[in-house]
């Protein structure tokens, strides 16, 4: 998996969280915008500030496990489809 941050965002808390569970490798954003899935985290203001891609089905559903287990919650997940490009998108309930 790949990720970056998306221009100059508030970085949550949980970030360092993300980064310690998840194997991913830091790349530039139009790297991560290449892969197959593409899983967003937003901050407390819901603004995207980092970008997830996934080469395939069984990446993405490691990478929304690992989410979940850090009690993000997919706004996508009562969507059966993707919304502006992503496949999910994740953040603290609120």
């Amino acid at each position: 998996m790949k990720t970056a941050l998306v221009g100059d965002k508030d970085i949550p808390e949980f970030d360092k969280d993300i980064m310690a569970n998840l194997l991913i490798t830091i790349v530039e954003e139009k790297l991560v915008r290449q892969e197959q899935m593409l899983i967003a985290v937003v901050n407390a203001k819901q603004e995207i500030y980092r970008v997830i891609g996934a080469a395939d089905r069984k990446q993405f559903i490691n990478a929304v496990e690992e989410l979940e287990d850090l009690e993000l919650s997919n706004e996508l997940d009562e969507i059966d489809r993707a919304k502006n490009g992503y496949d999910a998108i994740f953040g603290l309930n609120t």
